[in-house]
């Protein structure tokens, strides 16, 4: 018996939607963080000391970093809307691109910048998406061609 896809589909929303905020900002961090440390540093006696404290971790992160964010967030985008279409490839572009989001912060930054809570959540997401998706039937045989019956929502 074939589950319901809607608790795939509901988290694969939210996935898109953390994907696409991920993207945005590491896009514009990348882009404009120069003209952003000019700013915060130039208004620094306006601002309360705990934004600044705050900038300053942010700005402290290289503009490489960002980037490398920015894609990564893309190819989860990418997985996200693959697994949507029950193709497996989508989990593997969803699960590398989660796991070097976790990898990533430690290379450039050192090991005080991987949180517990980044590392329970892409395990959770990971195990449900992985489920979801094996109890759909996504990783059956061969999976290049059409993706399984799913009976249509209405």
């Amino acid at each position: 018996m074939k589950q319901s896809p809607v608790l795939l589909r509901v988290l694969l929303v939210l996935s898109i939607i953390y994907g696409s905020m991920m993207f945005l900002s590491g896009t514009m961090m990348a882009i404009a963080l120069p003209s952003l440390d000019a700013i915060y540093r130039a208004n620094q006696s306006l601002l309360p000391s705990e934004v600044f404290t705050m900038w300053e971790r942010a700005a402290a992160v290289p503009r490489l970093l960002y980037a490398a964010l920015a894609l990564l967030a893309l190819l989860s985008i990418t997985g996200c809307v693959l697994m949507w279409k029950l193709r497996r490839s989508g989990f593997h572009f969803y699960a590398i691109a989660q796991l070097l989001m976790l990898v990533l912060p430690l290379l450039f930054m050192g090991k005080g910048f991987l949180g517990l809570g980044d590392v329970m959540f892409t395990a959770l997401f990971l195990l449900i998406y992985y489920l979801q998706l094996k109890s759909l039937g996504a990783f059956d045989g061969d999976n290049t061609a059409d993706p399984p019956a799913v009976a249509p929502e209405e």
